[in-house]
């Protein structure tokens, strides 16, 4: 089941394991103020073998600025 995240006017940012098919929360639980579901990242990882973690690095120039932003350029 995902992860969903609201934020709490009164206690802050929390997370919720709910079934995709539930509707989203109204109040927290825990305090009883009205919520609203934030948008947050999201965090998987593909691995394998085939994979690569900078494709778009692979490719283009040093001088590209695609690499500015690319993990593999900070290590």
């Amino acid at each position: 089941m995902p992860i969903y995240e609201y934020d709490c006017p009164t206690c802050g940012r929390f997370d919720v394991i709910q079934k995709m098919s539930a509707a989203p929360l109204r109040t927290h639980d825990a305090c009883g103020s009205r919520v609203q579901k934030a948008v947050s990242a999201g965090s998987f990882t593909f691995g394998g073998s085939g994979s690569s973690r900078a494709p778009a690095c692979e490719k283009a120039s040093p001088a590209s600025p695609a690499c500015a932003s690319c993990p593999s350029a900070r290590a």
